[in-house]
């Protein structure tokens, strides 16, 4: 199975990354957790030849990072971070719910963008776009578009987002990107480690020698949910195709679907769910309105 396919199979239903976390043992869950997915070819890869050039990829150019790109790793946990007592309560509420054979269901799961959740475990293919005044970058899965404006300043009225707001500029070789004004509805792994609107990432962006490998150190701060910021280290790779492919991530699931799952906030209760008839019975899709006032920790 190719790594695409593999990623796809992942989230073939709304629920499916939450399974896929369901499957791994809570016991030692400070433990960082990963899979290296097959390559996309056979003969390519770390015990085939090195990975084909990339247009814009080319060794010699350090600041070069037109291009498309691949995760090195998924990893979907972020092992030891520190997190205040409230904090540490709430995500093992979350950890004994999963225990207790429960689906956990995360804005990733539910089809809401972030960019820190891209930050820690991207999938799929994401693309690089350079400008003189900004940087784009495209992910595949979960389909997202960041925009990093260069040797620019946070305005002073901004406005709350999934993406937060991206400023970056060159030391040496390595490109620095702060970013700040997250909404705080999405969880950075899939055991779901908290965010808030306080949230301040910086990620470091530099790219090896031979240009096959660009390693981002990203460090975190949020002192509503967290006692000290935190660092993890991720890494792309050139990847095979020259383009993106779609990506469907359904928000409104059969109700089946989800039936034994654990909310991490009541935002991500489908707003819609579809209901099948039983025998003659027409199959129906139900809608409803959030509740105001409900605990977004509760399920």
């Amino acid at each position: 199975m190719s790594r695409g396919q593999l990623a796809r199979a992942l989230h073939a239903a709304s629920c499916s990354l939450a399974l896929f976390s369901l499957a791994l043992p809570v016991i030692g869950a400070a433990q960082e957790g990963g899979f290296a997915p097959p390559d996309a070819e056979p003969g390519i890869g770390e015990n085939g030849p090195p990975r084909p050039d990339v247009p814009g990829i080319a060794p010699g150019q350090p600041r070069k990072l037109t291009g498309m790109w691949e995760i090195e790793r998924f990893i979907f946990l972020i092992p030891d971070a520190p997190m205040l007592p409230a904090t540490k309560a709430l995500y093992d509420k979350q950890l004994a719910a999963m225990n207790s054979g429960q689906i956990l269901y995360t804005a990733w799961t539910s089809c809401r963008p972030g960019a820190p959740s891209a930050m820690v475990m991207p999938m799929n293919s994401l693309a690089v776009i350079e400008g003189d005044r900004d940087i784009t970058l495209s992910f595949e899965e979960p389909r997202m578009t960041r925009r990093i404006r260069l040797n620019a300043q946070h305005p002073a009225d901004l406005a709350p987002s999934y993406m937060g707001d991206s400023v970056g500029h060159w030391e040496g070789d390595t490109l620095v990107i702060d970013t700040i004004g997250f909404n705080g509805q999405f969880q950075l792994d899939s055991f779901g480690l908290l965010t808030s609107p306080q949230l301040h990432t910086v990620e470091r962006l530099t790219k090896s020698a031979d240009g096959k490998k660009v390693t981002i150190q990203t460090t975190f701060e949020d002192p509503e949910y967290y006692s000290a910021p935190f660092t993890i280290e991720r890494a792309w790779i050139p990847h095979a195709d020259r383009h993106q492919f779609e990506y469907d991530c359904s928000e409104n699931p059969r109700e089946e679907e989800c039936a034994h799952t654990y909310f991490v906030q009541d935002l991500y209760r489908p707003t819609c769910v579809r209901y099948e008839g039983k025998g003659l019975d027409p199959s129906q899709v139900l809608c409803r309105r959030r509740e105001q006032g409900a605990d977004e920790h509760e399920h």
